[in-house]
């Protein structure tokens, strides 16, 4: 382990054989790390596939305009040419990771089987001492350079893998509760122009309101309400933006029953009224412009 500012980390390398190339999966490199103070790492993206475990310590993830509250025991992976950060949310504990880059055809199969996909990179409470163990020897495989052994790693890669992708009955229904959450999430993402409600969010779930409320704030930090009204509002500033829209037809596109609950909504949300809005978006496109006919001369 090396101290580099406030991380001290170790980053174990490795080129792999042909014989590991013809093979599935082979490993890139591997590695453990402390911080504490502010870390932070990216935004990033990287050329391979990476699996990390939290050993202790918060984070909170980012990954493709959404963002995941993750603690001990959770894992996330990075996905080729995916961009993601992280940054360290705990700062009276030791934030501890781990890490596996790996590659290989049988790579994204594998990540599917435990439970990854890129729309949901991420996995609670997975990791346990038995994977801990394998990964330590994955690492002291990486470390012995002139004794290295192929075939060794090879089947250490797959019990690892293996290993993660057997839950148990209480991962199972964490597993059920997020494949539900994102069920959720789906339905609002494809209809909240319709100006569907939580009632309906609700009966997608098919659960308690109050469960379906509480894993949306664990998993993306807000209600289901507040996530249909972030996706308006998001939708609504584009349609501002093209400035081919009414104020009424732009409410009633995006979801809302009349001008007035609309206006309500935005104006709570931005801090100022829709017409505002646009005309700030208007007067800046004018300054950038007359910046750019500037240059131009």
């Amino acid at each position: 382990m090396k101290k580099y500012g406030n991380l001290v980390a170790e980053y174990l390398e490795h080129k792999p054989s042909d014989f590991e190339k013809n093979g599935g999966l082979w490993v890139i490199r591997a590695g453990q790390s402390k911080a504490k103070l502010h870390y932070q790492v990216g935004p990033r993206v990287v050329e391979y596939y990476s699996v990390h475990a939290v050993r202790s310590g918060s984070i909170v993830l980012n990954y493709d305009s959404k963002s995941v509250l993750l603690h001990e025991g959770d894992l996330f992976c990075a996905y080729p040419a995916h961009r993601y950060s992280y940054q360290m949310v705990e700062e009276d504990t030791v934030l501890r990771l781990c890490w596996l880059v790996f590659q290989g055809n049988h790579a994204e199969t594998l990540l599917e089987r435990i439970g990854f996909s890129k729309e949901q990179p991420f996995l609670f409470n997975r990791w346990a001492l038995g994977h801990e163990s394998i990964m330590i020897q994955i690492q002291d495989l990486l470390r012995n350079i002139n004794g290295y052994d192929e075939m060794l790693m090879q089947s250490k890669l797959y019990q690892l893998f293996d290993s993660l992708s057997r839950k148990s009955d209480g991962q199972q229904l964490k597993r059920e509760g997020t494949n539900r959450l994102q069920r959720c999430i789906q339905f609002m993402e494809k209809h909240y122009m319709e100006g569907i409600t939580v009632s309906d969010v609700v009966e997608v779930a098919g659960v308690h309101r109050s469960q379906v409320y509480q894993e949306c704030s664990n998993v993306i930090g807000l209600s289901p309400m507040q996530y249909l009204v972030q996706l308006r509002m998001n939708k609504s500033v584009e349609l501002l933006k093209l400035r081919e829209l009414s104020m009424t037809e732009i409410a009633l596109a995006v979801g809302y029953p009349d001008l007035y609950s609309f206006s309500r909504a935005f104006s709570k949300y931005y801090g100022m009224s829709a017409t505002q809005y646009q005309m700030r978006l208007f007067m800046t496109n004018q300054y950038e412009g007359g910046e750019n006919s500037i240059g131009n001369k």
